[in-house]
């Protein structure tokens, strides 16, 4: 029987911060979809207090950090002085470039209240010409990314290109993430021009070419073919072109390995720049034993 889907990819539990994600990517058996080189879907986890979301600052090079909510808010704080509360349907894009640290935190008001966190990390690995850019951070909210119906289902744009739209949040390359709600009697052409494209199944019955998509789950599919998403539910479709070959090791991306190497240095003597009023405690480089305040570097700039 042919088949639309290339690769199945079933997520991966690993703990995060006070949280337990499930990865998706990078799988022993595809790296990279396009650029997203990283993805991690969040929940849905019911909170009750403020202790979680709490990521502690850490850092990153050469790559975009791509946060988009389901359900839930948290508080990204970053080097660039960028605070910012991100709601369903909202993006973050954060460039890292030559290097970042950053923080996410739950909202102040959600202490000691009952609430759901559901939503999607994801990495794109910039293209060469971009992987030493000045870091920056760039947010849209929901009403300002573009939508498109199909009968009763919608079609949410959050980043690059497709369905001949595009996002205020263009990214580094060619790429897209979009949120699909499929209705039932309303199927959904995937329309891009991208080379690669996966799709995420959210929740519901979701189907590529009437093939089912189980419910976390990461299909990576063939687009030689023409591309029909069907059934109900929530559908995340992410994908775009390569950008070659990339090295990661723990939060950096580079296509230099020795890139990453001296950006491991940089984190344990602390020469990366520092997450204004929120750089305590930092996540220590994996190995690295835990700094105790009293011999924490102290920092100028």
């Amino acid at each position: 029987m042919e088949t639309a889907i290339e690769l199945r990819i079933d997520p991966r539990h690993r703990p995060v911060g006070s949280s337990t994600v499930r990865r998706l990517l990078p799988f022993r058996e595809r790296r990279m979809v396009g650029p997203f080189i990283f993805a991690d879907l969040i929940g849905p986890e019911e909170l009750a207090d403020q202790s979680s979301p709490n990521i502690d600052a850490h850092p990153h090079i050469g790559l975009a950090t791509v946060t988009y909510l389901l359900d839930g808010r948290m508080v990204h704080r970053d080097s660039t002085g960028a605070v910012a509360t991100i709601e369903p349907g909202d993006v973050n894009w954060m460039t890292a470039g030559s290097g970042v640290t950053h923080t996410e935190r739950a909202h102040p008001d959600d202490a000691n209240v009952a609430r759901s966190l559901h939503g999607l990390q994801t990495w794109v690995a910039l293209p060469d010409t971009s992987e030493e850019a000045a870091s920056a951070f760039e947010h849209a909210d929901a009403d300002a990314l573009p939508t498109e119906t199909v009968g009763r289902s919608r079609i949410h744009l959050a980043v690059g290109t497709g369905w001949g739209m595009e996002s205020s949040v263009v990214g580094a390359s060619p790429l897209v993430l979009a949120d699909v709600r499929l209705d039932a009697d309303s199927p959904v052409p995937i329309s891009t021009t991208h080379a690669e494209i996966a799709v995420l199944s959210v929740d519901g019955d979701i189907a590529i070419n009437h093939e089912r998509i189980e419910a976390g789950q990461l299909a990576v599919l063939d687009t030689s073919r023409e591309l029909t998403l069907s059934g109900s539910g929530t559908a995340i479709v992410l994908g775009g072109d390569p950008v070659g070959k990339r090295h990661m090791f723990w939060n950096f991306v580079h296509s230099d390995e020795d890139r990453i190497e001296q950006a491991k240095a940089d984190w344990i003597e602390q020469r990366f720049p520092t997450v204004p009023g929120d750089h305590e405690p930092y996540v220590p480089l994996p190995g690295q034993t835990p700094p105790s305040p009293a011999s924490t570097p102290t920092r100028t700039d």
